[in-house]
């Protein structure tokens, strides 16, 4: 199952203009569970905007994103979070917006797509949560345990405590020392390869922000 950030939409400051009007209208049919009402909302604060670049499009186009989502309008729900990302210029914005549309594409099957938009939060945002849970997730679901092994290994005491100093590192986005110290621990106890998974993916999240540095 995957988590979803607290904080689901963009908020529409008290501005004058009808899109954030209809935006602020859209909010209060969305938390009503009136999810086709509030894409219409959003659609119509759309047609108001004169401006398609700036913060109150971006929240329009991903709001009503999520009210498609809502309504398994995965498709639709796609094409808006696209036209948002387009337009966001904040790295705060992009986040939030590359989370939905990660979310969108876990649940149209599109696993490659999904990684790299959880990929792309993390680089803007390591302390992402959200995010890294659903990263981790996905990449569990590529093979999962095999039946056929009846004994999975597993961790020592030592193990465990182990990999509660490297869960404490990751807390702090520190993903290559993490995976240095469980590395280093295989050595020591050959249980901690429990963890080669998990060594993996951090190895992977850390390449990945080496890269964009």
């Amino acid at each position: 199952m995957f988590a979803r950030a607290a904080l689901i939409l963009l908020l529409f400051g008290l501005l004058g203009d009808g899109g954030a009007e209809k935006g602020r209208d859209g909010n209060a049919l969305f938390d009503q569970g009136r999810h086709v009402a509030a894409a219409d909302a959003y659609q119509a604060g759309l047609d108001a905007l004169d401006d398609t670049t700036g913060a109150v499009y971006v929240g329009l186009q991903n709001n009503r994103g999520l009210a498609l989502h809502r309504q398994d309008r995965l498709g639709a729900a796609r094409t808006a979070f696209r036209k948002a990302r387009r337009a966001a210029t904040t790295e705060a914005e992009r986040a939030r917006v590359l989370f939905n549309a990660a979310n969108v594409a876990a649940e149209m099957k599109d696993r490659p797509g999904a990684l790299n938009r959880y990929r792309q939060v993390l680089l803007l945002d390591p302390t992402h949560a959200a995010a890294r849970f659903n990263y981790e997730y996905l990449k569990r679901q590529k093979g999962g345990r095999s039946g056929s092994d009846p004994s999975p290994l597993e961790p020592s005491p030592f193990a465990k405590q182990l990999k509660k100093k490297a869960d404490a590192l990751v807390a702090r986005t520190q993903y290559t020392t993490a995976a240095a110290l469980l590395r280093d621990g295989m050595q020591r106890d050959s249980t901690v390869r429990a963890y080669r998974e998990f060594v993996g993916r951090l190895e992977e999240i850390a390449q990945i922000a080496r890269s964009d540095s």
